[in-house]
């Protein structure tokens, strides 16, 4: 194996995305099936609610259900990227690799991030057929659609009825780009805190936004509730123009590249002995 690069070398990463795939094949199944009963049951149970043709059609909330099920198990599954910090052995496995930090960066985004919204879509059509199989006996005294592409999850969710919402085409960027936020968030949160890192990770999201909404507050208190409502009324106006789509899909952008930038810069800083980020 040519090991002159020691940055990047395609040998080196094959060898090390197989080597994580074959090692933690178990987990990744369990969480894939995890996911496909979740969905199943949900589906199921869904369409026992929305059992009339005209509700289930002007709502449409497979699709919105679908999507919030899929950003929550974004996070989870970016949560176990780096599982292997938690331990010392682990831990020693994983730096003397002869794979390059890059690679082991890339590896488990691939597999961990990218490879994981793949695989949802695809438990997602296996749990819609489910639904379909379970319920069709039925289906002369419900309504019970066929099966559903859930491809359009990235698009449907903002969409209610016939019309499409103002700005509905931005959302098909605006999604995806969240669940990859979300995913170098949580990737990075694996790499501070292995050890319950999607628990710790949402209590430091949960704590931002308690800090934030504090703060907003104290803003209030000194500029006074008249200077503070003007900027709301600004705000609101915005948020209901099309221009709202074109600043999120800019924060979101801002927030890949400062969560996958902050990954992989405090893995680079991470060692056998210590699991602290700032030695």
């Amino acid at each position: 194996m040519n090991t002159a690069n020691q940055t990047f070398n395609w040998s080196r990463f094959t060898a090390a995305l197989r080597k994580e795939l074959v090692e933690n094949w178990r987990t990744i199944l369990f969480t894939l099936l995890g996911v496909y009963g979740l969905l199943a049951m949900i589906m199921v149970f869904g369409n026992l609610i929305f059992s009339d043709k005209i509700l289930f059609e002007e709502m449409k909330p497979h699709y919105a259900v679908v999507f919030v099920v899929m950003a929550f198990t974004v996070c989870i599954a970016a949560s176990l990227s780096f599982k292997k910090l938690t331990r010392k052995n682990g831990r020693v496995d994983m730096f003397t690799s002869p794979s390059s930090t890059l690679e082991k960066y890339l590896v488990n985004a691939l597999i961990y991030v990218f490879g994981f919204i793949v695989a949802f879509f695809i438990c997602a059509q296996l749990a819609d057929l489910t639904r379909v199989a379970v319920l069709w006996y039925f289906r002369d005294r419900m309504f019970v659609p066929g099966p559903i592409n859930f491809l359009n999850v990235l698009y449907s969710p903002f969409n209610f009825g016939q019309e499409a919402p103002i700005g509905a085409s931005t959302m098909a960027t605006i999604l995806p780009l969240s669940l990859i936020a979300n995913g170098g968030l949580f990737m990075m949160g694996s790499v501070l805190w292995p050890r319950l890192s999607v628990l710790k990770t949402f209590a430091a999201l949960y704590g931002v936004e308690i800090a934030v909404a504090l703060l907003g507050f104290l803003i209030m208190a000194i500029l006074g509730e008249n200077v503070v409502s003007e900027y709301v009324a600004k705000f609101i106006r915005v948020f209901t123009g099309r221009e709202f789509n074109y600043w999120t899909v800019g924060w979101y952008i801002i927030q890949i590249v400062l969560f996958w930038g902050l990954t992989w810069y405090l893995l680079k800083r991470k060692d056998v002995i210590s699991l602290k980020w700032w030695k």
